[in-house]
């Protein structure tokens, strides 16, 4: 029987953010180009690959923390703000030329965006049903034995 201690995997918790934020990306991108016609509209996204790949360090003990801490000279000074990459970063997609009515919401680029984003989030997903099935075969088999 297995005991209440099994772990199937670390990196389950973080699978199932990336999926969250995967969807999360998803409605952004639907958003924007629902938007295509709204003047001085800029499209949104969503930045989560640097603070999953950073959790993923700390989960698998791959990489030392290398962040730089700020020196501070005298006691007098303000201490230093860092930025909290705790989470995902909303940015607006620009670089884009606007059109005369101020939007930059570029269609090709959003299509693209989303073809990209379906693709991760069903990789997501089938690398997570065959892990699961992994662990139930293995299981499975050990009632044989």
């Amino acid at each position: 029987m297995i005991g209440s201690s099994f772990e199937s995997s670390k990196i389950y918790p973080l699978v199932y953010q990336a999926l969250d934020y995967r969807s999360i990306r998803q409605d952004m991108i639907a958003s924007n180009i629902a938007n295509v016609d709204t003047p001085f509209y800029r499209p949104k996204d969503i930045d989560f690959e640097t603070y999953l790949s950073k959790e993923e360090d700390k989960i698998l003990n791959n990489k030392p923390n290398l962040e730089l801490q700020m020196a501070q000279t005298s006691p007098n000074h303000f201490a230093g703000k860092n930025f909290d990459d705790n989470q995902a970063m909303m940015f607006f997609r620009d670089g884009h030329l606007a059109r005369n009515d101020g939007n930059s919401v570029d269609l090709d680029v959003e299509t693209s965006e989303m073809g990209k984003n379906s693709l991760m989030y069903q990789a997501l997903t089938t690398a997570l049903k065959k892990h699961k099935g992994i662990f139930a075969y293995a299981i499975d088999s050990g009632k044989n034995l």
